[in-house]
């Protein structure tokens, strides 16, 4: 698979509400890899080939076009030979600012199709744009004008933004603490976050411990305690059983294994032959 990074910081609305954009693709062969919660949302164009994802239900084809993020275990996402897709992410509660609807109703486990959330035409346009384009400055030029001609608002409750910094750059990872340095109540904090970021505080805060986890430099099980107390847990049992639930392995077996870590470090995903039996 390859994942390149497209520099987005050149274009205003892009710098501002975009947390980035990459171009993944893949060659000859049929691709599974893994997923990773991160707590954002990505608008992806698949511009070449198939995507399906893993659910309940088997493998869902997506969308040529469609909203996929806010996911909160590791899923497996499955590439068609000769791949291409072009994904634009954004933090959830900047998305809201171009969406009518609340985020809550968005899919978690599954790709939503953007005829769902935004005008067809505005859909096509994009679609058909960015198979045109030749370069990145060409794509980043029709990511931008999609976003100028869509934005609603512009101005973002700045409860949300705050609580969104205390977590993710502060880490405070206390529901009732943020609230109480917002001067808000629990249940205001909660009730905002699903209009506007589509899952609750808590489970923000869980996907953030564990991202924040995936790229701890760990060599050895008796430093589990250590990195349980760098993220606040109370204990090293709780640290594992969130790791576990949302890796699908133990934060032993993830530290131990060379090559789980550096395709995290490289591009954010996993190859799922990387697990090999250990899943």
């Amino acid at each position: 698979m390859k994942f390149r990074l497209i520099n987005h910081k050149t274009k205003p609305l892009s710098a501002k509400y975009l947390t980035d954009v990459y171009d993944l693709s893949n060659g000859n062969n049929e691709f599974i890899y893994c997923c990773v919660p991160n707590g954002e949302l990505s608008i992806t164009v698949i511009l070449e080939g198939d995507c399906h994802i893993k659910t309940d239900k088997g493998w869902q084809r997506q969308p040529n076009v469609h909203l996929y993020g806010l996911i909160d275990k590791v899923q497996l996402l499955k590439m068609s030979p000769n791949y291409r897709e072009i994904s634009i992410g954004f933090y959830p509660h900047y998305l809201q600012l171009f969406l009518n609807d609340a985020l809550l109703s968005t899919n978690k486990t599954n790709g939503t199709d953007l005829f769902d959330l935004f005008k067809k035409e505005e859909v096509n346009k994009l679609y058909e744009n960015l198979c045109q384009c030749k370069n990145d400055e060409a794509l980043m030029d029709k990511i931008e004008l999609f976003m100028k001609d869509n934005l609603l608002i512009e101005s973002l409750d700045k409860r949300i933004s705050a609580a969104h910094h205390l977590i993710t750059k502060e880490n405070i990872y206390k529901v009732d603490n943020i609230s109480s340095i917002l001067n808000i109540t629990p249940t205001t904090l909660r009730n905002l976050f699903n209009q506007h970021v589509g899952i609750s505080p808590k489970d923000l805060i869980k996907i953030h411990r564990i991202k924040k986890a995936l790229d701890f430099p760990l060599t050895c099980e008796e430093s589990l305690t250590q990195v349980a107390y760098h993220l606040n847990y109370f204990d090293q049992a709780h640290f594992c059983k969130d790791f576990k639930d949302s890796i699908g392995i133990s934060p032993k077996k993830y530290y131990l294994n060379s090559q789980l870590y550096s395709d995290f470090s490289d591009f954010q995903h996993w190859r799922f032959d990387s697990f090999g039996n250990i899943i």
